[in-house]
């Protein structure tokens, strides 16, 4: 290859002669650089990665949006199956109210809101069950509570601390 055709960046490479005469055939695939989108794209998916234990209840919320739509497709009367578990958090929050009282009212009032989180959670996948998740008002529910449980959870674990053990 002269150096008249021979492009500007490409480098020489020199192989010594084999024995027998043989050519050698070398197979050079230029690298290209990857894209600003890959980049980004792997730039967040390490970001995620990296802070996936703060992401979690909106996996949760992903996985749930996912699970309700495909079984809308297949059995929407699942919902009437889906909708008295809605009442079980109430319950549950009755029978740990009258067994463990709680110590103060900051406890009193976390409960509280968590149970009503949970009941609207699990109403909400039995109504998407039955209209579809993709039903604008169905939609925009699912984003408030998916925000509503992701500022609580960041809260939550912003308040409490873990001990680390020194070695």
């Amino acid at each position: 290859m002269s150096r008249r055709i021979r492009p500007p960046a490409a480098s020489t490479v020199r192989i010594p002669r084999q024995r027998g005469g043989q050519p050698v055939i070398v197979v050079l695939s230029p690298e290209q650089a990857p894209s600003l989108s890959s980049r980004a794209a792997l730039a967040v998916g390490r970001w995620v990665w990296k802070h996936r234990r703060h992401w979690a209840p909106t996996g949760l919320a992903l996985v749930l949006l996912i699970l309700t739509g495909v079984v809308h497709l297949i059995e929407p009367r699942t919902a009437w199956a889906l909708a008295p578990l809605a009442l079980a958090p109430a319950g549950v929050w009755a029978w740990i109210a009258r067994r463990r009282p709680a110590a103060s009212r900051a406890a009193k009032t976390w409960r509280a809101l968590i149970t009503a989180a949970v009941t609207a959670a699990v109403g909400w996948v039995a109504v998407a069950v039955w209209f579809g998740p993709a039903r604008p008002a169905v939609g925009l529910a699912w984003a408030v509570l998916t925000l509503v449980a992701q500022v609580a959870w960041l809260i939550a674990s912003s308040l409490t601390t873990t001990v680390k053990e020194s070695r």
